[in-house]
């Protein structure tokens, strides 16, 4: 996960943590990182880590006296540290961000990008009606229709590959001068135009012709004018006292391979369909109960677009599902009329469009509520949605758009006995033998306004509860004081011992897995809308008590 400001620069750690001298424990290899855990759970894995699973591991061998039975107490401190909730976070999924709004504020962001919808349908479908053109010269100016899709009016095409043949014989007894020209297919300002020489024809075997049927001319980056709606061909074959012929028979052209880059005009009312796509919302995996709300969550969709055209994005599918497997369907505006979206005056630019579903336009309040999971998404483009043939646009042949849709979580709300649950494996086995009982104590000096309770249950392979963590709920951390505006105004101070007898070590030796419930609540049990800031700092200090036998 990348923490970043305002202004989408990455902002580094300031781990500001004391390690004690104690070299059975390290602290910074204790902190597990997990891809899909809820953001929270990795807040107090943070306090399982660093107190139970690894602390005191090789104690007795530090403090062990050969072929002598003792049994001693010592009181070693092992922790001292300082964080804020993104340190403490840490890597979380490429699809989640945690940004920094310019007052402090966090929030998640879980966001997903369609792949790419291209205009490569017109370009196909031209490439399929007008891929060979045979155009026959019959008279010395003729106007050829080019054929177009649908209520498709083009002003200008612009090739990328194509190939063009003539055959041009003289079936006259005089020798004659030809000159064939399109005005409107050009290249770099000059029509494509082709003439030469023609001795006379001797009434027997084949005319004398000029051909290049077995070179045909390269069309690419050749441009056609389209604007009257056909192709203009102009033939002249002339004697030499300028006698004006007539084209003989057999006299014909072709274009064959077109395929094309650019397209400028008008290219009717077309739908672009988009890609069923599915956004996780991790925040509420291994939910148990209690409430939680946000202020002012909401759904961004962002179009990037480089049709140079008018287009509206369609939404065919909104809706989540939730941690109770409920489908709920976005609902407002968007979805009954979509929005338009900006486009690019000219080829190679693009232009970008954020559509924000919030309180004010959605029921976006009452499925964030009802703790999604996913968001399920399908946004298709229609191209001059108001069949207005006055507006003209273009297309290349890169042209595409995307949508991403952003789900946003601001740490800004309120939560009233949030639960969620989850298990982790552990694996203590006998390693600490010679520990007869060990007493932790936790202190915690918090700025972040909520609260922290846990209950934690050791069990065997077959789920069987060996031992409990803890002797029902306990409160590690104690949500800090705030103003009326939810801004934590001062540090709140916790302690929390958590003991161990000889006869709990032995249960947790033959445990496979920690069951861990976590509560959540915000400050004055979540009557009150708090806002969690990145400068806000949750100090932890962590002694041990231990009692030790040796042999």
């Amino acid at each position: 996960m990348k923490v970043m400001n305002a202004e989408g620069n990455v902002k580094l750690p300031n781990h500001r943590t004391r390690w004690f001298s104690c070299r059975f424990f390290d602290f910074r290899g204790a902190l597990p990182r997990f891809s899909y855990y809820s953001h929270m759970q990795k807040f107090f894995i943070f306090f399982l880590s660093t107190t139970l699973l690894t602390a005191c591991g090789d104690l007795v061998e530090d403090f062990s006296v050969d072929d002598v039975r003792l049994e001693a107490e010592y009181a070693v401190p092992l922790v001292d540290s300082r964080v804020n909730l993104p340190e403490l976070i840490g890597e979380i999924d490429e699809q989640v961000t945690l940004t920094i709004d310019p007052d402090g504020l966090l929030r998640f962001n879980y966001a997903d990008t369609v792949p790419p919808v291209t205009g490569d349908a017109l370009f196909t479908e031209l490439r399929n009606l007008a891929g060979t053109l045979p155009l026959p010269i019959t008279s010395r100016s003729r106007t050829i229709p080019f054929p177009l899709p649908g209520d498709v009016e083009l002003n200008v095409l612009r090739l990328k590959s194509g190939r063009f043949s003539y055959s041009l014989p003289n079936t006259y007894d005089v020798p004659v001068t030809v000159e064939l020209t399109f005005p409107t297919l050009s290249r770099n300002g000059t029509p494509l135009q082709i003439s030469g020489q023609l001795p006379a024809y001797s009434g027997t075997g084949a005319p004398p012709t000029l051909t290049n049927l077995d070179d045909p001319l390269d069309l690419s980056e050749y441009e056609l004018d389209f604007s009257s709606g056909s192709i203009t061909v102009n033939y002249a074959i002339d004697g030499p006292d300028g006698q004006e012929f007539e084209p003989a028979d057999g006299t014909i052209t072709l274009l064959a391979g077109l395929d094309f880059s650019y397209l400028e005009g008008y290219f009717g009312v077309q739908s672009y369909a988009g890609v069923d796509e599915v956004l996780r919302i991790d925040f509420f995996d291994n939910y148990l109960g209690g409430d939680i709300s946000f202020v002012k969550p909401r759904i961004t969709v962002t179009v990037r677009n480089s049709f140079g055209v008018p287009s509206r994005a369609i939404v065919d599918e909104l809706y989540v599902t939730t941690v109770d497997g409920d489908t709920l369907p976005v609902t407002g505006s968007v979805v009954e009329e979509g929005f338009a979206f900006d486009y690019p005056e000219r080829p190679g630019n693009d232009r970008t469009t954020s559509y924000v579903i919030d309180e004010t336009n959605s029921n976006v309040l009452d499925l964030i509520a009802a703790k999604p999971v996913a968001l399920y998404y399908r946004i298709s483009a229609r191209i001059n949605p108001d069949a207005d043939t006055s507006v003209k646009g273009f297309l290349v042949d890169t042209s595409s758009y995307t949508a991403t849709v952003k789900v946003e979580l601001p740490l800004y709300g309120s939560a009233d006995d949030f639960q969620i649950r989850d298990s982790f494996p552990v694996n203590l086995g006998d390693q600490y033998g010679d520990i007869t009982s060990a007493s932790l104590r936790v202190t915690t000096d918090n700025e972040i306004p909520f609260d922290l309770s846990l209950t934690g249950t050791f069990t065997d392979e077959q789920g069987n509860a060996l031992a409990d963590l803890t002797d029902g709920e306990l409160l590690v951390i104690q949500a800090s004081p705030v103003d009326a505006d939810g801004n934590a105004t001062g540090v709140q101070q916790q302690t929390t011992d958590i003991a161990f007898t000889g006869e709990k070590l032995d249960a947790i030796r033959r445990a496979t897995t920690l069951v861990l419930r976590t509560t959540f609540a915000t400050t004055d049990g979540g009557t009150k809308a708090v806002r969690v800031l990145d400068e806000q700092d949750l100090r932890v200090r962590i002694g041990a008590r231990l009692s030790v036998q040796n042999l």
